[in-house]
């Protein structure tokens, strides 16, 4: 993947990389015989979780700068999604859960601008210097219409974007939208999230958006 990124950059394609960090807070979790309240940073995230999130998330980054500079591309690791508490829902504290509230757009500009692959984790920061565990797809989604992205490119472990056990090759976000409204149950757990992240992205001026497998080249 890292080198499709490099073959993007030659071509002189501005690239961002925001990544999740799900499937390594669950292998953390195991290992040190914690249970995670939320792994994706959509549901509840207390300071255990919000622990296991920072150190497997700063992991990650680092395995991705490393593999960055491996193909001989300049990259940092930023802060620029600044966030605020997810709140109370329904009568439910979601404590270290953020929601993206606004992008440094002039940060990521000026990286981009000098030729260097900005790398996001899937976490925020307020004006305190808190940090909260923010969903990665909603992080994508803000960043992408920040810097008004052509397309964005969800990359993920399953086979494409199923409803019902079939992949959908393409589809209008109407259709899509349609699709989530009337059985949402209907989408593979593994990309519904990217599906209804799918929409706001594309309402919000990202011309198109894609869902592929990471194992597949593509």
């Amino acid at each position: 993947i890292l080198l499709d990124v490099a073959v993007l950059r030659s071509l002189s394609i501005r690239v961002v990389l925001i990544h999740g960090a799900s499937a390594q807070i669950k292998a953390l979790a195991e290992t040190q015989n914690v249970k995670a309240t939320n792994l994706d940073g959509a549901g509840i995230t207390d300071a255990e979780t919000l622990k296991l999130a920072l150190t497997a998330a700063n992991r990650l980054t680092h395995e991705i700068l490393e593999g960055l500079s491996a193909n001989d591309l300049r990259a940092a690791c930023t802060n620029a999604v600044i966030a605020h508490p997810l709140g109370i829902i329904q009568g439910v504290d979601h404590l270290f859960t953020g929601k993206v509230e606004r992008v440094d757009t002039e940060l990521l500009q000026t990286l981009l601008n000098q030729g260097i692959v900005p790398v996001v984790p899937p976490l925020g920061f307020d004006g305190d210097g808190k940090t909260y565990r923010v969903n990665s797809d909603s992080v994508a989604v803000a960043v992408a219409e920040a810097l008004k992205a052509t397309k964005l490119i969800y990359i993920t472990a399953d086979d494409g974007l199923k409803f019902n056990g079939l992949i959908i090759r393409q589809m209008i976000v109407a259709e899509l939208q349609k699709l989530l409204q009337q059985n949402a149950a209907g989408f593979a757990v593994e990309t519904l999230s990217k599906a209804q992240h799918a929409v706001p992205a594309c309402l919000g001026g990202v011309q198109r958006v894609h869902i592929i497998n990471g194992r597949v080249d593509e």
